[in-house]
């Protein structure tokens, strides 16, 4: 029985007391009513304390079916068809970088269910001879990243941008087809799952509400320790926490997902209707999707991030798109 427990029976054993000295009963008969109170109010608050206890996330079945696709000798990832047509990008709720909201038409691609993992990325350096990359983590003397890259199903990290790319003109050589980043704009239609308007891939509900967690995320500071609450103080296998309406996994936490397009934050208020795909020419290039390191606000579907195409971070990572 937990501190909460106690406290709730010593306050419902001081009632029953004062009532029991007030009145006159048979001392069989009080001994026997107390202790049954005592064992419901036992059971009573045992279960109000396992309501407010946060649910801690569990790998899902389809997670787990999913390490057969993340074995060396599996080179394509599953992919799922986003459908052409058009949705609300953008907010104006965030910064000035997201606004203002636009109608945009996008065409019909593929976009990865997953994550890239580090079991995909390391079949790519073994062919290519690219250096597998150094991801080092641990500010709090605890956990370094660089042991993850041995664990299949988890997502490649401290990867840049020009490593996405090259990983995905290998994965074309490999199988013939036409592999690429996801623009900003698939991106993001693919991350809402269909919803129009919401906050995040799931709805509008914060990520932990009701106690259930539906992403992997953290604070930059973790002064509230929330990266641990659920269940993952780091990167976390794929597809641990639901999918979104569209069947894609971890597009909101785990790790920041580079995408195509140069980065600009006033884009917005020029890019085209259909098929935008970014400035023409820039120095950073387009992030999305929060992570386990970064704060939850940037999980939103709407939110926007960048960086200098050769740095590395091991909070980062990527997702791969395909052309029809």
């Amino acid at each position: 029985m937990n501190r909460n427990n106690f406290r709730c029976l010593a306050e419902i054993m001081s009632v029953v007391q004062r009532s029991f000295e007030s009145t006159v009963v048979n001392i069989n008969v009080h001994r026997l009513l107390f202790s049954s109170l005592l064992v419901a109010l036992s059971v009573s608050c045992d279960l109000k304390g396992d309501t407010q206890r946060p649910a801690l996330a569990t790998i899902s079945e389809e997670a787990k079916r999913a390490a057969a696709l993340v074995e060396p000798s599996q080179i394509e990832a599953g992919l799922v068809l986003i459908e052409a047509g058009p949705f609300l990008m953008g907010s104006n709720e965030l910064t000035g970088a997201e606004r203002p909201v636009h109608r945009v038409h996008v065409d019909a691609f593929y976009i990865g269910k997953f994550e890239v993992t580090n079991s995909q990325f390391r079949k790519f350096c073994d062919d290519t001879g690219r250096q597998y990359p150094e991801a080092e983590w641990s500010p709090d003397g605890e956990t370094s990243l660089a042991s993850f890259k041995g664990q299949a199903a988890y997502p490649v990290v401290g990867i840049n941008w020009e490593d996405a790319i090259a990983y995905c003109q290998w994965l074309s050589q490999q199988t013939g087809k036409k592999y690429r980043l996801p623009t900003e704009a698939e991106w993001e239609k693919a991350a809402r799952g269909g919803l129009e308007g919401q906050n995040y891939p799931w709805g509008n509900e914060e990520f932990d509400s009701g106690g259930r967690f539906r992403a992997n995320t953290g604070s930059e500071s973790d002064n509230d320790r929330i990266r641990s609450k659920d269940g993952f103080l780091n990167t976390s296998p794929i597809g641990s926490f639901p999918a979104n309406g569209y069947g894609l996994y971890d597009v909101a936490g785990n790790v920041w997902e580079w995408c195509a397009d140069y980065y600009d934050e006033n884009y917005y208020s020029a890019s085209p209707e259909k098929n935008p795909s970014g400035p023409g020419n820039g120095e950073k290039r387009s992030l999305r999707g929060g992570s386990w390191f970064g704060g939850p606000q940037h999980m939103r579907a709407a939110a926007r991030l960048w960086n200098y195409p050769l740095i590395r971070y091991a909070s980062t990572g990527f997702r791969i798109a395909m052309t029809p």
